[in-house]
């Protein structure tokens, strides 16, 4: 990380950044601005296929988590 003037706070890793099988380094843009097209519309096992497989965060209604997990458990 580096502080506001842009210098660093503590020496990034030596190793090279992990990447996707997509070549994304990483993905957190994709959960800063969340909007109201994002929210899912169907918690079905194509999702549960898509979570489990590609990406690591889904944006769901609160009655929606329910659902969801009584899926993935199963």
């Amino acid at each position: 990380m580096k502080d506001p003037a842009g210098y660093w706070i503590a020496e990034p890793p030596s190793y090279e950044p992990i990447v996707a099988e997509d070549k994304t380094v990483h993905n957190l843009n994709e959960f800063i601005e969340i909007r109201a097209e994002d929210i899912l519309t169907n918690v079905g096992a194509e999702l549960i296929n898509d979570v489990s497989n590609r990406k690591l965060c889904v944006v769901m209604k609160e009655n929606q988590l329910e659902e969801f997990f009584s899926q993935v458990s199963q």
